[in-house]
């Protein structure tokens, strides 16, 4: 079968795009040799007709969906460009993945986004691992280079580059950044600080804003990382290429220049940087040429000040800082010199005197003023052995004044980079290898390309050609390796153009010898180049354009690229004239003085040449172009010497939007790079490879036999399977395949698993049409009984239905006829109603106006009747008195002739004791009523007595008035009865007034009352809610201090174990020096009365750790006694000796037995121990309890160091376990198959392969398994245990150790694709399974042991459920929730089938996905990995020391101080 074969109908096909490249299109009918044209259908639906002229022109075919997204692109199916565009858009847009693998280089691409995968977190997760095991990613190179010079003992160098703005400075700085932590500075200067402190440095002086790039590089730079024997940084070194200081007089639009110069001026208001005389950036010429001041999301101020702290860290003193800022504010100053043309022809130039630029500029570098500004007018020549001095025009002093400039600017930036690296210099040691980060310019083409670009895109061939070749010579390695019969393969080298640049006659020469003429110009130099490359002897890689005679044309290996001659001879030669360098090395200032006197001390200066008056010495000063290709050549012998590693950094767009990916320019960089040149090199031989046993496993369907001989089987296999035997070749351990076969045999597979597929579905679909046939008989039958009942039932139910509806209607239409009955009777009553009502009121009115006419008449009526009638009654009244009056005087007598009789008196007087009774009851009753008024009353007396007084004088008035002319009786008598009623009513009233306004003040006191209690009862409730409110206060408060204590205790933890690290290996140098000076055993010191321990000499009876158990000997505890004896005795100094010396003895077991579980668990109960018993017998422990007696010495500050010995030895003892289960975690939980044959099922197509100088893996029985994880912990556990370690501390050490498994298992499987499947899945699942059982059976689950292992299951539980519906992403969603929203996508991102029965999760799935997570409340950290170093709280139980006697105490032999006896 032949690669033709696969263009059949639906095969995925890549055609030409204008707008994208390349589109992608699927074939609607098979293509037949011949045919010229092939109908598609565009992914936007629309049918084409593709031309084909012959076999060649047809269009590349796609991928298999299974390799979509894939992280190495050699692992493709089909190699070319459409494939390598499309997966890196796929990764980029749809995965947000910026770096993919493509053979040995790694394609980073800029998101223009700070991403959260650069933590130290994600250095832990990288540092020891496989670079094939692990999503691409720039620590991952960094970690290969780093192992590969440990292991080979062998330099590195990993080469990053890329166009401006695609990210190398940054992928650089991190690559630094990852060397200083995973090697950590040996002497303890800390020399990976300072080698992260060069970054600010040289970004500010060689880095600036260009219209692609914020933070573009301006130079390039290679910097060597020293590494000791342990793999240790122990200097670092520097060396730069090419700055472009024409950036500091000329920058174009939307550009800046230099960042320090916008630092300086930006900080010009500190007191320090007045002096400079700086003012805003828009006020010089160096700085506003761009019209760029300010970069947004940038702050020069503090950049300025970062760059500060970073010169300091490297040893540069503030007042040498100071000068280097004086230099570049005179720099600055320079270019605002005002340079004035004199003369008729203005052939001459002059500079005011008073000029305040040159004044500031002069004062800055300590030079003199007049004598610089006459020689930027002037220039020496030498003529006949004479020394004439010539003016100068205004446009050649300008041109004199740049130069300066730039030429100060170099100097001082040679001088930085020689001061940093005399700071990064190793000071004791010389390093044995050396990893070196070349971050370089990348292949430039602008609109206008002048002498900087030839020479950066000079630098790019010879790279590429460096890289072609590595990249070849791998190849055949791995060919020579699997023993192949190989042909050389051809690949298109760029030797023809390196050759015109650098050859004999070449560019430079050519440029070099028209430097070197007295009348050299630019236009000369061109007419040179085209005789010599054009016309004598035409060259393939050099053209000329057909509009321009200035100009010419270089076909470089990644682009045509037209450069303008005007300027390459000016920048070539880049002289100063040394008039003015004289000036300078005379400068008061020493740092001036210094950078100059170093360029003329040289045999040749680095940044340019010194124009001088004599020819001959200008002759032998050597250009830019020479010095370049002198330091490019000792850059590539370098890089020839060491192990390359190579990084290709893309820029997706020019709009600097994040994740924006515009496929023109990416395939533009990728073919710029050699990312594509890498491909064409592997698809020229053979880039797809299996082993035996993937190639048996992926395709045994194709094969026939038993699998124990797989080569044999395979040899005899494939050529039936693929005719041409050139498409394949069978090596030691590997089948290699060509491009585009891997595709055959999947179609074949695909063809074969199709026709057993037919034969299966043959015979089921036959046994099942028996079964339907069979199923629909009896269906039939039953039908039909069902059918004929149902249509009885269905007449029955219509018969019924009929007289339903007849009643319904007989129903509804008296309904309706009696509503609208209803609705007319209730309008009537209404209406009725209405009427009756209004007439009714009518009459009302009527009556009432009667009645009151009536009233009215009865009331006047009335008056005068009643006025009549008093008058009558009075008479009457006045007569009875009369009449009545003369009866009683007859009564009178009667009665007292009467009374004179005794048995008269005696009836009366039982009368009258009856009546005495009642009255004296009513009496009482009436004087409780009268005494409750009488107080009401006593207000009113008052004016009743003033009152009657008023009538009783009025009374005499009228009596007066009566005698002087007295009235009739009955008139007389009336009105004086008159009188009196309308008193004694006015009293009655008044006493009615007053019982009413006590009722009402009674009830406005009951109403006070109750508001006084309703008052209280709140203030009441008020009190409790303030009593809760502060309750509730008070626990928050507590809470939140709590949570403070715990952090300031994590903080002090982690500080101790740093301090405890440092102790550490400051007493390993001090033993290492001493260790032939001390004495070995143990001695005792007869004048100290103390015990002395050292370390003890080899003995063979080894110290077993099983007989130091707290029960059976505590030499604290036996010896405590001795320290509180002396106590006692009043000795607190021998007191004080005795516990420093066992607290110092203590100190040097732990570090004896650094590596041992067992004795540092022992001393950890014996520190624990004696810590207890001081705590317990001092003074302020010993108050509280009877039976202790205090301590009368102070040993608080021994207390609190034996409390950080405590946690310096719990934490000893986890160190010891973590580092044996580092390198065991991820073998085990996630490569181990526990559940044989589960994971083998199936083979993902296109395994990634193996790079140089990767680790074997261990296989078989050397492989870990969670045997061995469990065995650490066991013996961890057994240690603690037989120590009789609280079971508190117990469940905390495990809590920790149990969250390092599974923050390395879960970082681990975040970052690999390779065990994201739904079978590994279930095998990581029965790993921590078996881990669960572990804990619960030895009981440490009750601390949290358990739970801290959830967000590995549910990570792994994620792997196994359904990622297809929106129910599952819910699901999903809601069972996740230990998991982050950034870890939660990345597993469905890396999720791969390892089988045909799985699929990938879709895009549409995981953006539903993020959708339903947005919604959540997300209290996880942004980042995307767990924090390894994580430090937990540690707390010890306050317990009780063991009461021991002298009897229990078991000293055991091996120690040797059989001297101490029992008392």
């Amino acid at each position: 079968m032949t690669t033709l074969e696969l263009y059949t109908k639906g095969a995925s096909v890549w055609v030409p795009d204008p707008d994208a490249v390349w589109a992608s299109a699927q074939l609607l009918q098979d293509y037949r040799p011949g045919e010229k044209q092939l109908l598609l259908q565009l992914a936007e639906g629309n049918e084409v007709h593709y031309p084909v002229g012959c076999p060649s022109d047809l269009p590349p075919l796609g991928n298999p969906d299974i390799l979509e997204g894939e992280n190495d692109l050699t692992a493709l199916s089909f190699l070319h460009e459409p494939a390598v565009l499309h997966n890196l858009r796929v990764r980029f847009l749809d995965y947000s993945s910026i770096y993919t693998y493509c053979g040995i280089v790694l394609v980073a691409i800029n998101p223009y986004e700070q991403l959260p995968i650069y933590g130290e977190e994600v250095i832990d997760a990288y540092s020891g691992q496989d670079m094939t095991d692990m999503e691409p990613h720039i620590f991952s190179v960094a970690e290969e280079a780093y192992r590969t010079m440990t292991r080979e003992e062998k330099n590195q160098s990993i080469i990053i580059s890329g166009e401006s703005g695609s990210g190398k400075t940054v992928s650089a700085k991190f690559t630094m950044r990852y060397f200083a932590v995973v090697g950590g500075a040996a002497q303890q200067t800390s020399v990976e600080e300072k080698v992260l402190a060069s970054n600010p440095i040289m970004e500010s002086i060689g880095n600036a804003k260009t219209t692609r790039n914020d933070n573009s590089s301006r130079f390039g730079k290679y910097i060597e990382i020293g590494f000791g024997r342990k793999g240790d940084i122990i200097g670092a070194n520097m060396r730069t290429y090419l700055l472009e200081k024409s950036r500091v007089v000329f920058q174009a639009s939307a550009e800046r220049n230099y960042h320090i110069f916008y630092q300086l001026c930006a900080s010009r208001e500190l007191p320090e940087m007045r002096s400079l005389k700086l003012d805003a950036p828009e006020h010089f010429r160096y700085t506003n040429q761009g019209g760029e001041m300010q970069i947004p999301g940038t702050d020069d101020m503090t950049d300025l000040e970062r760059s500060r702290n970073a010169l300091t860290t490297l040893g540069v003193q503030p007042d040498q800082q100071m000068e280097l800022f004086r230099i570049l504010s005179a720099v600055l100053h320079l270019g605002n010199v005002n340079i004035q043309a004199s003369g008729r022809s203005s052939d001459r130039s002059y500079i005011d005197a008073e000029d305040r630029s040159l004044a500031v500029f002069s004062k800055l570098l300590g030079v003199e003023g007049s004598q610089m500004a006459h020689w930027l007018c002037h220039r020496r020549l030498a003529i006949g052995g004479e020394m004439l001095v010539k003016p100068m025009s205004g446009q050649q002093a300008l041109e004199a004044r740049d130069a300066l400039a730039k030429h100060i600017y170099g100097q001082l930036f040679t001088w930085t980079v020689q001061r940093l690296n005399s700071a990064l210099r190793a000071q004791r040691a010389q390093a044995k290898s050396f990893i070196g980060v070349l971050d370089i310019y990348g292949f430039e083409t602008f609109e206008r390309n002048s002498f900087e670009q030839f020479c950066i895109n000079y630098a790019n061939e010879k790279l590429q050609q460096q890289f072609n070749r590595h990249v070849f010579h791998l190849e055949q390695e791995e060919y020579v390796r699997e023993e192949l019969a190989w042909n050389r393969i051809e690949f298109s080298d760029n030797q023809q153009c390196i050759t015109l640049i650098e050859g004999q006659l070449g560019m430079f020469d050519l440029l070099d010898e028209e430097c070197r003429m007295p009348k050299g110009t630019d236009e000369s130099w061109v007419r040179k180049l085209y005789d010599q490359h054009l016309t004598s002897k035409p060259h393939p890689h050099f053209r000329k354009p057909r509009m321009s005679n200035s100009a010419f044309i270089v076909l470089h290996f990644a682009d045509t690229v037209q450069y303008e001659c005007v300027g390459f001879l000016d920048k070539n030669r880049d002289t100063v004239f040394e008039e003015l360098i004289n000036i300078l090395k005379a400068s008061q200032s020493e740092l001036v003085a210094e950078l100059f006197h170093q360029q003329g001390n040289g045999p040749s200066v680095a940044n340019g040449s010194v124009r001088s008056g004599k020819r001959a010495t200008r002759e032998h000063k050597l250009t830019v172009g020479v010095q370049f290709r002198q330091s490019l050549q000792m850059l590539m012998d370098t890089l020839n010497s060491t192990t390359p590693h190579y990084v290709r950094c893309i820029k997706p767009n020019d709009l600097k939007e994040p994740f924006m990916f515009d496929p023109k320019r990416t395939v533009q960089q990728l073919r710029a790079c050699g990312v594509l040149e890498t491909i064409r090199i592997s698809a020229a031989g053979y880039p797809s490879r299996w082993t035996y046993e993937e190639f048996f496993s992926r395709y045994r369907v194709l094969l026939r036999g038993p699998q124990n001989q797989l080569p044999a089987q395979a040899r005899q296999a494939l050529p039936h399977i693929i005719p041409d035997p050139d498409q394949y070749c069978f090596g030691k351990t590997k089948v290699f395949f060509r491009a585009g076969q891997v595709a055959l045999l999947e179609r074949l597979r695909a063809e074969r698993l199709r026709v057993a597929a037919v034969i299966i579905q043959s015979h089921v679909k036959g046994w099942l049409a028996r079964l339907r046939y069979t199923r629909i008989f009896w269906a039939a039958v039953t039908i039909q009984r069902y059918s004929r009942g149902t249509l009885a039932r269905r007449l029955a139910l219509t018969l019924r239905y009929t007289k339903a509806a007849l009643v319904i209607q007989k129903t509804f239409r008296m309904a309706v006829v009696r509503q609208m009955f209803v609705m007319i009777r209730q309008a009537t009553l209404t209406i009725q109603a209405f009427t009756r009502g209004t007439l009714a009121r009518r009459r009302y009115r009527q009556l009432v106006a009667e009645r009151a006419a009536v009233m009215l008449q009865a009331r006047v009526r009335g008056w005068l009747a009643k006025r009549e009638y008093r008058r009558v009654r009075s008479a009457v009244v006045f007569t009875q008195c009369c009449v009545r009056r003369r009866a009683a005087r007859r009564e009178l007598l009667k009665l007292k002739t009467e009374a004179r009789s005794v048995e008269r008196y005696r009836e009366l007087n039982k009368g009258m004791e009856v009546k005495l009774m009642q009255l004296q009851l009513r009496a009482d009753q009436e004087a409780r009523e009268s005494a409750a008024l009488r107080e009401t009353l006593n207000a009113e007396r008052e004016a009743a007595t003033a009152e009657r007084e008023a009538l009783r004088a009025m009374t005499q008035k009228l009596e007066s008035q009566k005698q002087e002319k007295p009235p009739p009786c009955p008139v007389i008598s009336e009105k004086e009865a008159e009188e009196r009623r309308r008193a004694e009513e006015k009293a009655t009233q008044e006493i009615l007034r007053l019982t009413q306004e006590l009722q009402a003040l009674q009830k406005e006191k009951d109403n006070v009352y109750k508001e006084k209690e309703d008052l209280s009862a709140r203030l009441l409730e008020q009190e409790e809610t303030q009593k809760e409110c502060v309750h509730q206060a008070v626990s928050q408060s507590s809470a939140t201090l709590r949570a403070e204590l715990d952090e300031e205790k994590t903080k002090y933890q982690g500080l101790l174990r740093e301090f405890t690290r440092l102790e550490q290996r400051y007493d390993n140098l001090r033993e290492m020096s001493l260790l032939t000076e001390r004495t070995k055993g143990h001695r005792r010191s007869d004048s100290a009365q103390s015990l002395s321990l050292e370390p003890l000499s080899p003995s063979p009876t080894a110290l077993s750790p099983q007989s130091l158990t707290p029960l059976s000997w505590s030499p604290f505890a036996s010896a405590f006694p001795s320290p509180e004896e002396v106590d006692c005795r009043g000795d607190q100094a021998r007191a004080r000796s005795l516990c420093s010396a066992a607290v110092t003895a203590m100190k040097a077991a732990l570090k004896k037995h650094a590596n041992d579980v067992e004795m540092t668990a022992l001393w950890l109960k014996n520190i624990c121990l004696l810590h207890d018993l001081l705590t317990q017998h001092s003074p302020k422990r010993a108050l509280d309890s009877d039976e202790q007696v205090p301590l009368t010495a102070d040993l608080s500050d021994l207390i609190r160091t034996l409390s950080d010995l405590c946690i310096q030895a719990y934490q000893q003892l986890l160190s010891i376990t973590e580092t044996r289960l580092q390198n065991i975690i991820v073998p085990a939980l996630l490569e181990s198959e526990t559940i044989a044959g589960l994971s083998s099922s199936g083979v993902k197509l296109g395994v990634s392969r193996k790079r140089a100088g990767s680790d074997p893996r261990p296989v078989g029985g050397d492989a870990p398994t969670m045997a061995s994880v469990l065995r650490e912990l066991g013996a961890l556990h057994t240690a603690l245990t037989r120590q009789l370690v609280p079971q508190s501390l117990i469940e905390q050490a495990f809590r920790k150790l149990t969250y390092l498994i599974c923050a390395s298992a879960l970082n681990n499987l975040l970052l690999r694709k390779d065990v994201c499947s739904w079978s590994r899945g279930i095998q990581i699942r029965y790993n921590v399974s078996l881990l669960e059982e572990w804990l619960r059976s030895r009981g440490v689950q009750a601390g949290g042991a358990v739970a801290t292992l959830e967000p590995l299951i549910q990570a792994v539980q994620l792997l196994q459920v359904g990622k297809k519906t929106e129910a599952d992403a819910k699901a999903i969603v809601q069972t996740c929730t230990a998991l982050s929203s950034q870890k939660i996508v990345k597993i469905l991102t890396l999720y791969t089938p390892h089988s045909d029965l799985d699929e990938r999760v879709t895009l549409n799935f995981i953006r539903t996905v993020q959708a339903l997570l947005k919604g959540r409340s997300d209290k996880h950290p942004p980042q995307l990995l767990m924090d390894l170093r994580r430090v937990f709280p540690v707390t010890f139980p306050d317990l009780p020391p063991p009461i021991l006697t002298a009897e229990e105490l078991v000293i055991p032999d091996s120690l040797k101080i059989s001297f101490l006896r029992k008392a």
